[in-house]
């Protein structure tokens, strides 16, 4: 999958599938989601999703830091990309070297707790050139995306404490091209959408 591609597809549906249990996994197969994050899991039910997932012609990206039995390493990121992942989502300034050499889409996430962990984490970001940032908790994004757009390229997702399709469309109406959320109500199609 290419930047581009990842961009058609947040165009498609607001919402990004962020899934922590098999039962999720099993349910964003069928969901109007086009983007599934993989939050949790394992790499042994990794690679049979990702085929399952491509069928329904979804995008599967995987929290590298967070899925068990998948080294956090060039080693891990290769494997990734071997069963037919799209892209990654990492904390770590060296996966996204890795990940962006290996053809994946990255996406690395800016925690932002206050003032100076957002100026820390800009810092990382601009030197680590991810292809997106995600910002946590993403029902912030609102509140800082000026300060964001000033210092970052972008563009913008925004991943967590995010329920509602108001709390959608105020983060989207702030410049967020997508949100991420684990509410199942939110991969299905809705009037706001």
């Amino acid at each position: 999958m290419t930047l581009q591609e990842f961009l058609r597809l947040a165009k498609l549906h607001p919402v990004a599938a962020a899934l922590k249990t098999s039962e999720d996994m099993e349910l964003a197969l069928t969901c109007d989601a086009r983007l599934l994050f993989v939050l949790k899991g394992d790499a042994f039910q990794m690679a049979p999703f990702v085929v399952e997932a491509h069928k329904h012609h979804k995008g599967v990206i995987v929290h590298i830091d967070l899925v068990s039995g998948v080294g956090k390493d060039h080693g891990g990121v290769q494997y990734l990309r071997q069963i037919g992942v799209d892209g990654i989502i990492t904390s770590r300034s060296q996966l996204v070297a890795s990940s962006r050499a290996e053809g994946l889409v990255t996406i690395q996430r800016l925690l932002v707790l206050d003032d100076p962990t957002l100026d820390t984490g800009i810092r990382t970001i601009v030197r680590a050139a991810p292809d997106i940032v995600e910002v946590l908790p993403g029902i912030l994004f609102p509140e800082v995306a000026h300060k964001l757009f000033q210092s970052l390229r972008g563009p913008f997702i925004a991943g967590g404490f995010i329920h509602t399709t108001a709390d959608v469309a105020r983060i989207r109406d702030a410049g967020a091209i997508l949100c991420s959320s684990s509410t199942h109500e939110l991969w299905k199609r809705s009037d706001e959408s």
